[in-house]
């Protein structure tokens, strides 16, 4: 898996709650993963999935957060549901690059 595709799942493990997804959980993935494809992180769905199994996410969260994933790296889009509290792109990219 790309070095900085970890880094990012490492710090929202971290963050969010692997057993059920929070609202505000769910847009820190959606966001964060926009980040990595808009910089050309590439996005290896099984190896991330196999990541987050063995990282103690639960079957549901880590089924959402592949569909959300292969939405995002197929060019697809993912909705933010609280623009206002989430990161922005560049705020997640800048983090991740600290």
């Amino acid at each position: 898996m790309d070095n900085m595709l970890e880094k990012a799942f490492e710090s929202l493990s971290l963050t969010c709650n692997k057993s059920g997804l929070h609202a505000l959980d769910e847009d820190r993935i959606k966001v964060t993963l926009r980040a990595l494809h808009k910089n050309g992180v590439p996005i290896d769905i099984q190896l991330l999935d196999a990541w987050l199994a063995d990282h103690d996410w639960q079957k549901n969260p880590r089924k959402v957060v592949i569909s959300w994933a292969e939405a995002v790296s197929s060019g697809g889009r993912v909705q933010v549901k609280h623009k206002e509290s989430a990161p922005t792109e560049k705020e997640i990219w800048e983090r991740l690059n600290a």
